[in-house]
């Protein structure tokens, strides 16, 4: 299911920090620094022990100059990845032979968003824009906390209604203990659907609809905690429960979509751990970033009949070739169970494991691996603009970035037990083209691709997450 993000793409794209920029005076010599005090400014929600937990320096620290511009600089990426600032600037100021007073300045986000949810009840955008079928909208609001209380809390409550309704909310907060390295999360709610798909024909979606009753009903709750004991690295585990209700009618389309039942309740847990090293999340050009998952599904405590598992190993990494060109590459390897029914299976297709050339569709499978590479040039460096009619420094201050890349891909899934045999399993796939993409602030990417396949499909594709 996509979720629509034109409203804030509209909102920033025509408004958009100069990351790579020096923000430190220059200190002359490579002498011995004391740093005598820190003081954050700018930060009229957020607290300060927030923005003191990101440096990777402190108090008292007796350092090369060399060595404390490095780590303003590590400690700038710090702060900006939280997603709570649109600007950092980090200023040592000397007042006292080697003592330096250390000026954090932020500019704050706007961190309260009502969001009016438009989705569409496809897998995403292009899937739906294929058919344009405007009966599948779904609309209500997204009402989302993004700094609650000022410690960086999440909380997000959404009230959909239309074609699917949902309920759904959800608090997180990453920092609970003295240490800030723990962190908890909840999440729960319900999602009620008119039509699911029930099974791949030629490798795309079949869907079951009546308009009528819900053929899919979702129950979920889940807890969560995050251990965060070095800046990069974080280790989520998930305790979930799961109530799915299905249609008689789609056992009977697709006697595979289960286990023969219509109701299966059970727990899940997972672990996710991932060490990032990217320049800017959202938009990286410089740094690698790995992501190990393991999840388990069906416990054995509430049904034993789910009894599946998956594990999936993910690595980036951002290169600088040469002043305005970049390269990226992705390498992507998942596994599971062979005998996962229809509903638990996930392939190319689905959130993060996306072909780009394969876009309209889902190959499942028990194992498969992808690579994805992008050559980047910078058509217009990141530039801060000003808006003079607009008062608040939470949206006056902008900054975007506009680059052209040449992408290729390949992927392969391997499946020998499919009940009806499907053209894109156990052979390999790729896809090629080229994209544009606009780069703004609050984390919006906006992405234009064209793509060729291996089967010699051609099309346009719009995104809003960066490639890689």
């Amino acid at each position: 299911m996509f979720k629509a993000r034109l409203l804030l793409c509209c909102v920033v794209i025509l408004l958009s920090w100069d990351i790579d920029a020096q923000q430190t005076r220059p200190l002359v010599s490579d002498s011995v620094l004391v740093i005598d005090q820190i003081v954050p400014k700018g930060n009229k929600i957020t607290r300060n022990k927030i923005i003191l937990r990101e440096l990777e320096f402190k108090t008292g620290d007796t350092l090369f100059s060399h060595q404390l511009i490095t780590k303003i600089n590590q400690s700038r990426q710090n702060l900006l990845n939280l997603g709570l600032f649109n600007f950092v600037e980090i200023i040592p100021q000397r007042h006292d032979f080697n003592k330096i007073t250390v000026l954090i300045r932020v500019t704050e986000r706007w961190y309260i968003w009502p969001i009016p949810i438009l989705t569409f009840a496809d897998r995403n955008f292009n899937a739906w824009w294929k058919n344009r079928d405007f009966t599948h909208t779904n609309f209500g609001l997204d009402i989302r906390n993004k700094n609650f209380r000022g410690r960086r809390e999440n909380l997000d409550l959404i009230i959909q209604g239309g074609y699917d309704k949902s309920l759904q909310l959800e608090w997180l907060a990453p920092s609970v203990n003295k240490k800030m390295t723990w962190g908890i999360g909840i999440w729960g709610g319900v999602i009620f659907n008119h039509e699911t798909d029930y099974d791949l024909k030629n490798n795309k979606l079949v869907y079951y609809a009546d308009p009528h009753h819900y053929v899919r009903k979702y129950y979920f709750a889940q807890l969560s905690a995050y251990n965060r004991p070095k800046f990069h690295h974080i280790h989520s585990f998930f305790l979930s429960y799961k109530q799915y209700r299905f249609a008689d009618s789609l056992l009977k389309l697709n006697p595979h979509f289960t286990y023969g039942e219509s109701k299966f309740t059970f727990l899940s847990l997972e672990y996710n751990f991932k060490l990032d090293h990217r320049d800017f999340a959202p938009y990286p050009l410089h740094g690698y970033y790995f992501e190990a998952d393991a999840l388990k599904e069906g416990l054995g405590l509430i049904s034993k009949t789910i009894n599946s598992y998956s594990f999936s190993l993910i690595f980036d990494q951002y290169l600088t070739l040469h002043k305005k060109w970049y390269f990226a590459y992705n390498l992507s390897v998942k596994t599971s169970n062979s005998s996962q029914p229809y509903f638990l299976q996930q392939g190319l297709g689905y959130k993060p494991m996306n072909l780009r050339g394969y876009q309209l569709y889902v190959i499942n499978g028990s194992a498969l691996a992808m690579v994805r590479s992008n050559l980047k040039y910078n058509l217009i460096p990141k530039t801060i603009g000003h808006i003079p009619f607009v008062k608040s420094e939470k949206f006056n201050k902008f900054f975007y970035a506009l680059y052209v890349n040449l992408f290729f891909d390949a992927g392969y899934v391997s499946n020998h037990q499919a009940v009806i045999p499907q053209p894109l399993n156990n052979r390999l796939l790729y896809g090629t083209g080229i994209g544009l993409d606009y780069v703004t602030y609050y984390d919006v990417v906006f992405r234009i691709e064209y793509t060729l396949n291996r089967e010699g499909e051609k099309g346009f594709f719009i995104s809003f997450v960066a490639p890689i």
